[in-house]
């Protein structure tokens, strides 16, 4: 028989295709795995803005900030992007520190309360959280008051 009327791959051929098409699709994994982390970062620095602002309005209207920011507001609350509470510690009613555990080094030119406070948020019991201190390059955290 001729080869040349015979059509299609060869084993080898297929398997080098599979192989390409494997390598390329886990380095985009990869680069996509290290974007959702940034984007998780980022709503996490805007959700620590948001509860910031509804605790000086709790402030403005009661003269102290929360001893549980979670049990004072009656409205839902921002959550961590992967389960869980925000850190939240009341050092009295006019000083409190409120923080939450970054995937990554916080970015130049973001800058966080620095202290040995520790935020771990309360965790979802299928997620475990991480725990970090103010302190930390991972963790962003702000604190009122002083």
């Amino acid at each position: 028989m001729n080869k040349m009327n015979q059509k299609g791959f060869t084993l080898i051929e297929m398997l080098v295709v599979v192989t390409i098409i494997g390598l390329l699709s886990s380095a985009l994994l990869v680069g996509l795995s290290e974007a959702r982390a940034r984007a998780r970062d980022s709503r996490r620095l805007a959700d620590i803005r948001q509860i910031q602002n509804g605790l000086e309005n709790l402030y403005f209207e009661s003269g102290s900030y929360p001893l549980d920011v979670y049990a004072a507001v009656t409205e839902t609350l921002p959550e961590d992007p992967q389960g869980g509470k925000y850190g939240y510690v009341r050092k009295n009613s006019q000083k409190y520190v409120l923080g939450a555990c970054l995937e990554n080094p916080r970015q130049a030119g973001i800058d966080s309360y620095q202290s040995n406070d520790n935020v771990s948020p309360i965790g979802n019991p299928l997620i475990p959280p991480p725990t970090c201190m103010c302190s930390d390059p991972d963790a962003y955290c702000v604190s009122i008051g002083g």
